[in-house]
């Protein structure tokens, strides 16, 4: 059960952000930001690929760790750490480490008040959230696992990017999140995203990992809650819970390019094997993993 849930903002994660979308190729909507950023961004992707580190990865985990270091050379050494890498040579953490601050220099130059921009776009997430989302998150763990929810968690605000998207970061309990003022999807509100994410963050305990290929489990774990989320939607009044509301999901949360063109079919009629069976639900993912394969 979700006991403690800390709502923050942070310029600095808002800046890393855009350059993880853009290491992942997610598409911009606000062509001003994208354009202010793309030289400094690009900049930073090319400096991590010439360690030869996944820059995709790298990228997640500097963006989650943003909110918490003001040092730029330490935040870049801890992230690569977090990869279990081998340590950085201390001229190629400071090149990164620069390119980071040019990046959020950058930002700054476009987005002289953006603290106050991203202050003033907590409230109205927050108060969707804490109207209905509680109720759903205890209810995504009834109709999977318990385990799945965490005690504490952290949502960062940033800039939104792609229009309403966001990251789930295990390690550190905590999910980057775009700071939307309007649902860009209305048939799933945000504080469907919100519990999607938060209910991804202990994928990475034993328990869920090891019964999937490494490296898989995150993303599996992404596709098997998108039907528990919307069901809990569906018994707060939010969404519905059928095979073109997951659809819709798949496509707004960032999931359909990475999954088959029948994954809706696919997953809906994996999910109510899951609510008519009896297995457990590291077993029942491990099994779905197996079907998108």
């Amino acid at each position: 059960m979700l006991e403690e849930l800390r709502w923050k903002t942070s310029p600095a994660a808002t800046a890393l952000y855009v350059a993880a979308c853009r290491a992942s190729g997610v598409a911009a909507t606000d062509g001003m930001l994208a354009a202010a950023l793309a030289t400094p961004a690009d900049a930073l992707i090319a400096e991590i690929d010439a360690t030869g580190l996944p820059r995709t990865e790298l990228l997640a985990e500097i963006t989650s760790l943003a909110a918490e270091f003001e040092n730029n050379r330490e935040l870049v050494t801890r992230a690569a750490a977090r990869l279990h890498a081998a340590p950085l040579s201390s001229p190629t953490a400071t090149r990164i480490a620069g390119a980071v601050g040019e990046l959020e220099a950058a930002l700054g130059g476009e987005q002289p008040n953006l603290a106050e921009e991203l202050a003033a776009r907590v409230r109205p997430l927050r108060e969707q959230w804490e109207a209905r989302g509680p109720g759903m998150l205890r209810e995504i763990g009834r109709l999977t696992d318990e385990a799945i929810v965490p005690s504490a968690a952290e949502i960062v605000i940033v800039l939104p990017y792609a229009g309403g998207r966001g990251l789930a970061h295990p390690r550190q309990n905590r999910i980057t999140l775009e700071g939307v003022l309007v649902h860009p999807h209305p048939q799933l509100p945000e504080p469907l995203r919100i519990a999607w994410l938060l209910a991804q963050l202990n994928s990475d305990l034993p328990r869920y990992a090891d019964a999937l290929p490494p490296g898989r489990s995150a993303f599996a774990f992404a596709v098997a809650l998108a039907p528990a989320t919307l069901a809990a939607a569906q018994e707060v009044e939010l969404a519905t819970c059928d095979e073109p509301a997951l659809g819709s999901a798949f496509e707004a949360w960032g999931l359909s390019g990475s999954l088959p063109a029948d994954a809706p079919q696919r997953v809906f009629n994996w999910w109510n094997a899951w609510l008519d069976g009896a297995a457990t639900w590291p077993v029942a993912v491990a099994a779905l993993e197996r079907l998108l394969a």
